[in-house]
This record gives C-alpha cells, sequence and structure tokens, in this order.
C-alpha cells in the first residue's frame, strides 16, 4: 500500500509538470476563451501535418478565428477557418514547401479571437527536417 501512494503521488507531480500551457482571457459578460498549447510539429520538405488547435470557451457560443503566424520560411497553414460554436477543436493541416527552410524547435505561434476583441496566443515548436 506504501508503494502505491508513492506512485500515486509520483504521477501527480509528473502530470502537474507536464500539464498543457494554456493561455486564458476573459470579457464582457463573465465571458472566458482558453487556448490549449497546440503540439509540436515535426515535418519534412514537401510534407503536410495535421495540427489541433484546441478552445474552451464560458458564457459564449460564437465561433472562434484562429490565425498563425512566425512559421519557418516556405511552411504555411492551408486552411483559413474558425471553430465553429459547437465545436471545441479545429484541425488545421501545415504544409512545408519543398524550399521550406530547415529549422529544429522553431518557435511558431498560434491566435485564437473570440467575440469583444478576446485574444489568446501560445507558442509551439515546428521542426522540419530535409526529405532524405
Amino acid at each position: 500500500m506504501k508503494y502505491a501512494t508513492r506512485f500515486v503521488a509520483a504521477l501527480a507531480v509528473l502530470v502537474s509538470t507536464l500539464g498543457c500551457e494554456k493561455t486564458s482571457v476573459e470579457g464582457a459578460g463573465g465571458k472566458k476563451l482558453t487556448l490549449l498549447a497546440p503540439a509540436s510539429q515535426t515535418l519534412k520538405r514537401g510534407e503536410t501535418n495535421q495540427i489541433a488547435i484546441t478552445v474552451t470557451r464560458s458564457n459564449f457560443e460564437d465561433s472562434v478565428a484562429v490565425k498563425f503566424s512566425n512559421l519557418p520560411k516556405g511552411t504555411s497553414v492551408v486552411e483559413d477557418k474558425k471553430i465553429d460554436a459547437d465545436k471545441n477543436i479545429g484541425t488545421y493541416t501545415i504544409h512545408s514547401g519543398p524550399d521550406a527552410d530547415l529549422v529544429t524547435n522553431h518557435v511558431a505561434k498560434v491566435t485564437v479571437e473570440g467575440p469583444g476583441g478576446m485574444t489568446a496566443t501560445e507558442s509551439f515548436q515546428i521542426t522540419v527536417k530535409d526529405k532524405n
């Protein structure tokens, strides 16, 4: 029993240490928008990858605009769409062109915007490798 208690305690510390980064903003009328940091991405030149953007809303049901910035040169997001009002996750396609910059742990950003100008930004890392 003693070992089980220690294991649970160690697991709790690990989970809290590895916990998701997130940014929350509050707006008028008790509205709240939270953006969870997306997972790091690794892709090769000429490939695409899916990235999930996760938000939570409180006291509003509007769609949320999503914008990406500081992507490596030659890398882009294919879609320009919002996260629908009835969803908390939007899936986007990152494309790395055949001549994209080769980078390791390049810091890119995703920004979401809700009603009333509520804006939250999180960073994530992108690694682009040569096709070989």
